[in-house]
């Protein structure tokens, strides 16, 4: 409980005002003695016990009741919920998730849960901690710590915009860790407002463990998680897999292939209108939805022939979540898709090359060549999608390790296999540890793999890669922060198969634990899972290369200098600030420096359209050790954080004085009393 006038409460002595003019009737008293009072004295001896207790309860009653008066003027507020029974904390951090979900909105108000927990929260600091304690925002697109001068900042500043990026949870929780560990915050509480997307959170990351332990190490430190963890199961999201431009002697046209999806099923197929806008000419088509997903494979859209580059995007109609409701895209020459394997393992490159030159697009084109590690400089670093590299990881100062950074800090993709003599040489934070060798003549299996994202995600078909059937003979061990795509069955230990490096800046960075190849595993022999791998990372790489490219909103989608790029899909490109431009949605032109004719297409991450969310259990596990609290909220709900509880304490004055009144009331008489009274 806290109070909005705090100061008023120094006024509780004055409940001590009953007791005191209790004793000073006690001095006024003169005790003399009187023959006769003895037999009165000697016969109320056996109630003297009750009329004591009467007396002390009269007493107690008048002293709260006027300590509940000082309450009342003091205008406490409700529920323990905001922890400050101590006073207001040194310092409070809050911390906002801004990813593209957060924008589902409540149609009839068309407040998105980030706008309702902003003011939510607002409000509460204003009530609550006043301007007591210093306020610091960190947010989910950025990640830098901006002071605030008052509550009302939070409603004002870029900083709290809407984004269509992705959130990381834990990294958002790191930064708050190393600002008060910096700046030695003293007494925090850490405000974290959310909405529990567990691809947002990761809660089976490795993270979560070392940021536990670092809180409690630091004394005074609050969590308040205040979350919007609502869905709308009828919620569509749409986007686009693939764009193709195709051209015969009478027509152009471009192919797409579209996907819809429903948070869950419909019991009848239903059609679904799509807007289909390129170069500013919008086209209208209707799709069947059955089930929770529709895939329309190669949509043709004629263009004229003259159209060889451009710009476009398919739009579903208006719903509770506008962020997964439009997808842009560019078209030009498709780039060729170049990889180059790195490894002097005849065994292990011969597969890997027959792979990646496997054509899985007829309309692209495919080279990949050998190289050992000492030719490594011979590498096309600006036209390679994908490098697979399995030899010893380079020294973190070489000049070939300062190119793969620049490679995956670029978005192309970069896959590690174990080389034959593991050392502890780091890459993105991991390294390979040792050799391990499945139990007895049976093979180790994936137990568990992420299908519904990423590498081995399941087929545009819907149906799942058969992951589950690769057999592993040997692996090599892995240590680091890294998010896990596949782990092997319990005879291995559970040990990672695929991971993706965790750091912002190497996403595109993949650590493959077996080889292929006799007496390693089966990824040779069966070989649908490793081609489906190997053009996934191949097709993600090249979307950093050509004239025209798809990028994923973040902070860095656009460089080093995102005033350099002009939106082409708004009337006012202005209107949107520079620093905003990376983390929305939608189609941008470099205006300046090289490549000015490079055309990008920016869009949310598709992991934004997961609707799973995290349990109460999970999160009692993601803070176990920490002093937290849990505050649900909905956009229907907009209950206030706190509420004034003065009319609570008036009502328990006025009970304490009608106890006090009944407790003074003499004692009835009896019939005999009134009988013997005189005539």
């Amino acid at each position: 409980m806290s109070f909005l006038a705090p100061i008023l409460l120094f006024g509780l002595p004055l409940a001590l005002i009953p007791i005191i003019v209790h004793l000073i009737h006690l001095l006024r008293r003169k005790r003399v003695k009187w023959a006769a009072m003895m037999f009165l004295l000697l016969a109320q001896r056996t109630n003297k016990g009750l009329s004591k207790l009467r007396q002390y309860l009269i007493l107690a009653f008048r002293v709260m009741a006027v300590a509940a008066i000082i309450f009342v003027v003091g205008r406490p507020l409700a529920g323990g919920l905001l922890g400050l029974t101590g006073g207001a904390p040194d310092s409070v951090i809050i911390l906002l998730d801004r990813s593209a979900s957060m924008e589902q909105q409540l149609l009839t108000t068309g407040t998105s849960k980030r706008t309702a927990g902003l003011r939510n929260l607002t409000a509460a600091i204003k009530d609550a901690y006043g301007k007591r304690s210093k306020l610091v925002l960190i947010d989910s697109a950025s990640l830098q710590p901006v002071s605030l001068e008052t509550a009302d900042a939070l409603l004002d500043i870029p900083q709290v915009g809407p984004t269509d990026t992705a959130a990381d949870i834990p990294s958002l929780m790191q930064g708050a860790l190393d600002y008060m560990t910096t700046n030695q915050t003293g007494r925090t509480d850490v405000w974290l407002v959310s909405d529990l997307r567990q691809t947002d959170w990761n809660p089976a990351g490795g993270r979560w463990a070392a940021l536990r332990g670092a809180f409690a190490t630091l004394q005074g430190v609050k969590f308040q998680v205040l979350t919007y963890a609502e869905t709308q199961p009828s919620d569509l999201g749409i986007s686009v897999e693939k764009i193709v431009r195709r051209e015969t002697s009478d027509k152009a046209e471009l192919l797409l292939d579209i996907r819809l999806k429903r948070g869950e099923p419909v019991a009848e197929p239903i059609q679904v209108p799509i807007v289909i806008n390129i170069n500013g000419v919008t086209s209208t088509m209707k799709a069947e939805l059955k089930g929770n997903q529709a895939f329309l494979q190669a949509q043709s859209i004629p263009i004229d022939k003259t159209t060889l580059r451009g710009w476009g995007s398919v739009q579903l109609p208006a719903d509770t979540s506008p962020s997964d409701n439009l997808y842009h895209f560019v078209f030009d020459a498709p780039a060729p898709l170049k990889s180059v394997i790195v490894s002097t393992d005849g065994e292990v490159s011969t597969p890997l090359a027959a792979a990646l030159n496997a054509p899985a697009d007829s309309s692209r084109t495919y080279a990949s060549s050998i190289l050992p590690a000492t030719r490594a400089a011979e590498i096309t670093w600006e036209e390679t999608s994908l490098i697979v590299w399995q030899e010893v990881v380079p020294d973190p100062e070489s000049p070939v390790a300062k190119q793969l950074i620049a490679h995956v800090k670029a978005g192309r993709s970069l896959i590690f296999l174990p080389p034959t003599t593991p050392d502890d040489t780091a890459f993105a934070g991991l390294h390979w540890t040792k050799w391990g060798t499945a139990a007895g003549d049976k093979p180790s299996l994936a137990s568990w793999w992420r299908s519904d994202a990423g590498l081995l995600s399941g087929t545009r078909a819907g149906s799942a890669l058969p992951v589950g059937e690769v057999e592993v003979q040997r692996w090599c061990g892995l240590e680091g922060e890294s998010v896990p795509f596949a782990r092997l069955d319990e005879t291995a230990e559970k040990a990672p198969l695929l991971v993706q490096a965790s750091a912002d800046d190497f996403r595109s960075t993949y650590f493959l634990t077996a080889l292929p190849g006799s007496g390693q595993s089966s990824l040779a022999r069966d070989g649908v899972v490793m081609f489906a791998l190997l053009h996934r990372a191949l097709n993600e790489g090249s979307a950093s290369l050509g004239n025209a490219q798809q990028r994923t909103a973040g902070p860095r989608a656009l460089g080093e200098d995102p005033g350099a790029w002009t939106r082409l899909d708004i009337e006012n490109p202005e209107s949107i600030l520079p620093l905003d431009r990376p983390l929305r949605a939608g189609v941008l032109k470099r205006s300046a420096g090289a490549k000015s004719d490079l055309l990008i297409a920016i869009n949310r991450p598709l992991t934004e359209d997961a609707t799973l969310t995290l349990g109460k259990t999970t999160l009692d596990e993601v803070f176990a050790g920490l002093d937290w609290r849990l505050l649900e909220r909905t956009l229907e709900n907009e209950k206030s954080l706190t509420s004034e509880i003065w009319r609570t304490f008036l009502i328990l004055m006025a009970i304490l004085l009608i106890l006090e009144a009944l407790l003074c009331m003499p004692a009835p008489k009896t019939a005999a009393e009134f009988q013997s009274k005189p005539a």
